[in-house]
């Protein structure tokens, strides 16, 4: 009577085989994987380097800008200072200039001719 149930030698050692060569495909499989993945990570420390520079330049970039926009700002104000004193000089002047004018004419309506030379120093 043979037993079907007791496996024959040859059979154990295909099978040992068998999944020897199942286990060696699956860690080819997982090195592969693992190849391509560490792949992937370099590429993406290599982005993330690129990406950390360009934020540091264009921080630095930032700080440059800011620091000409406040020194036109500065200049900006300086100018308008400037404009608001040479109007004020102006009207003033303006003002002395109408009582030459008016003194000018009450010297001619009077009859009485003179000369009025009328100087301002630089101010």
């Amino acid at each position: 009577m043979t037993d079907k149930s007791v496996p024959s030698g040859g059979d154990d050692a295909s099978n040992i085989m068998a999944l020897l060569e199942r286990v060696a495909g699956l860690m080819d499989s997982v090195q592969t994987t693992q190849k391509r993945m560490e792949e992937r990570q370099l590429d993406l420390e290599s982005t993330v380097k690129n990406i950390q520079t360009d934020v540091v330049k264009l921080t630095s970039d930032h700080a440059n800008t800011s620091s000409t926009v406040d020194r036109l700002l500065e200049k900006t104000r300086k100018v308008s200072r400037h404009v608001k004193d040479v109007r004020v000089r102006v009207e003033n002047q303006n003002v002395r200039v109408k009582k030459v004018e008016a003194t000018q004419g009450d010297l001619l309506a009077k009859n009485k001719f003179k000369v009025v030379i009328y100087q301002v120093g630089n101010v």
